[in-house]
């Protein structure tokens, strides 16, 4: 079968015309109009011509080499190969001074015999290092959605949360879509990071998102993303959706009780077909993306107000796992306490601790903002002692014995808003700021942007 280069020779081809023919003006500029280097040889692998691609490519001139036997001019050249086999070599890679190239040669056949051959080379260069980009981008977006957290930070002793560990153990070997319920401050977020990391996906990307966080038309953007043009304001060139970003990964979606119902049909539809249309595209996008989801909210109650759609529900809760409140599992607690002070004592490079007394009566409190809640006490204590020692003054419920619950409740959610707007001002208000605001928080993105939008918190 001819390529497209041999097939421009004639058919009454013979080896005099080939070299009479590499001479020829006419074809000298077709061949030097082609933007592949080309190399035409006779049967014995003598070179009879170069384009001016050949020579730019491979930096070889035409006083260089024509007349030459290809194989002492070129080292590893494998037209020789094909002259001598009568046989086509394809896709062969080669690097000179740091260009690449692909070389396919041919032997020109006429009438059974093998009068010459041709070797037709194609620059690479520009696809290598665009594909080299393209792999270290897809490394850093890789380490930059990760998952952070492993069952080994999941802290506690009681048999609720053994069980839990255990299920979890389980339930990461599939694929199936886990849909994560508990109050608020339980830590659904943790629970999620540790799936994906004890899953098969491990690997792969983690692309947690906070429902909550975005209004409907911003959300949708953030799903699927957008080609170039889409709307006003789109940025040049579109932009990634968070689904395509999490192929082969992990989706959490978090606050799924708060997501507006004509997203949610688009979310059911992805996951019915595994694929998805960018705002203002046309071309489907298939993905293999696990999704986890979380909610405070009753989702019960929420299909019967016709608030969330019940099919997408089913989807979603292939795997429920109900985060228990802190309150009923009162034995972690030390264990939590313990694991936020080495927290905060490798954060601040002075050590913590907590008085035995002081430690018996956080034991006893009931935690209606549960894991988070207690954290925040702590930290709220380590800003009030001087020696590192937490007692029962500097817990704001103990600063008068007849303070009620309620009222520790209040004076948490107080420092939690002073801490988090001191950490935004020392940020710019993008996206990264936000993040850099979060880790030095100690929390996640999405936990910070519904902590700004709970506490009304605006940047100056």
């Amino acid at each position: 079968m001819k390529n497209s280069i041999t097939a421009m020779l004639p058919n009454d081809l013979t080896e005099s015309k080939l070299i009479e023919i590499s001479k020829d003006p006419l074809l000298n500029i077709i061949f030097n109009s082609v933007n592949d280097a080309i190399l035409i040889s006779d049967r014995n692998g003598v070179v009879l011509f170069i384009n001016d691609a050949y020579s730019r490519l491979t930096g070889v001139e035409q006083n260089d080499i024509i007349g030459k036997y290809v194989g002492d001019v070129r080292k590893g050249a494998k037209l020789p190969d094909a002259l001598k086999t009568g046989r086509s070599l394809r896709g062969i890679r080669r690097t000179v001074d740091k260009i690449e190239y692909i070389a396919d040669v041919h032997p020109i056949i006429v009438n059974s015999g093998i009068i010459g051959g041709i070797s037709v080379l194609h620059d690479i260069t520009e696809i290598v290092s665009l594909s080299k980009k393209i792999m270290i981008y897809s490394s850093k977006m890789k380490e930059f959605h990760k998952a952070l957290f492993f069952l080994d930070d999941v802290i506690g002793v009681s048999i609720p949360i053994e069980k839990l560990k255990k299920h979890i153990q389980r339930i990461s070997v599939s694929d199936a879509s886990v849909m994560i319920t508990g109050e608020s401050g339980t830590g659904k977020e943790l629970f999620a990071h540790s799936i994906h990391n004890a899953s098969a996906r491990k690997e792969e990307p983690f692309v947690a998102i906070n429902c909550a966080a975005f209004p409907p038309h911003l959300l949708l953007s953030e799903l699927f993303g957008y080609e170039e043009g889409a709307f006003t304001g789109a940025q040049k060139g579109g932009k990634l959706g968070l689904f395509e970003i999490a192929n082969n990964g992990t989706l959490f979606l978090d606050e799924i009780g708060d997501m507006e119902l004509d997203l949610q049909s688009k979310i059911l539809r992805v996951l019915e077909s595994h694929e998805f249309i960018k705002v203002g595209g046309t071309k489907p996008i298939k993905v293999d993306v696990r999704i986890i989801s979380a909610t405070n909210k009753n989702l019960d109650q929420l299909i019967a107000d016709m608030k969330f759609r019940n099919d997408l529900f089913y989807r979603l809760n292939v795997v429920p796992l109900e985060i228990p409140p802190l309150r009923s599992r009162p034995e972690d607690i030390p264990h939590l306490i313990n694991h936020c002070l080495k927290k905060l004592s490798r954060k601040f490079h002075r050590t913590f601790t907590i008085a035995p007394e002081a430690e018996d009566l956080l034991s006893k409190y009931q935690f209606p903002g549960n894991v988070r809640e207690l954290f925040n006490i702590i930290e709220f204590a380590t800003n009030s002692c001087d020696d590192g020692m937490i007692r029962i003054e500097h817990l704001p419920v103990m600063k008068n014995l007849n303070v009620k619950s309620s009222d520790l409740s209040d004076l948490v959610r107080t420092s939690e808003k002073e801490l988090i707007s001191k950490a935004l001002k020392h940020h710019d208000n993008s996206v990264k700021g936000k993040r850099m605001a979060a880790r030095e928080l100690g929390i996640s993105l999405a936990t910070l942007y519904n902590k700004i939008k709970q506490y009304g918190i605006c940047r100056q």
